[in-house]
């Protein structure tokens, strides 16, 4: 398993490229065209990366399991509402848009309310 600080210290640094702007589109297309098949996901990524955190919960879950190479996107809920985020080994939360419902910038953590698979 990856360890616990490797794994922040990515979720810090891709909370970074995506405030600003660093992240490779064509990338981020590809990974969600993978996820969740539409007629065009590089518009979807261009418009969606406006709003970050907000509408990215997804496309950031994809990009961090493609950098750690490990854990499973959960489309699960933050706080009742819908949310996606990374679980590594069914325990570790990596969410580094939990703020657009009120939550941390990035949290790195045991699976725990107000997270839910």
């Amino acid at each position: 398993m990856i360890k616990l600080n490797e794994i922040r210290r990515e979720a810090l640094e891709a909370r970074e490229r995506f405030e600003s702007g660093e992240i490779d589109k064509n990338k981020l297309a590809r990974l969600y065209q993978g996820y969740n098949p539409i007629s065009d996901t590089k518009t979807f990524v261009r418009r969606s990366r406006r709003f970050f955190p907000n509408l990215n919960c997804g496309l950031a879950s994809l990009y961090l399991k493609d950098n750690l190479h490990a854990g499973e996107v959960i489309r699960g809920k933050y706080n009742g509402e819908n949310h996606t985020f990374l679980l590594i080994d069914d325990e570790v939360v990596v969410d580094i848009t939990a703020d657009q419902y009120g939550g941390p910038k990035v949290y790195v953590g045991h699976l725990r309310k107000p997270w839910e698979k």
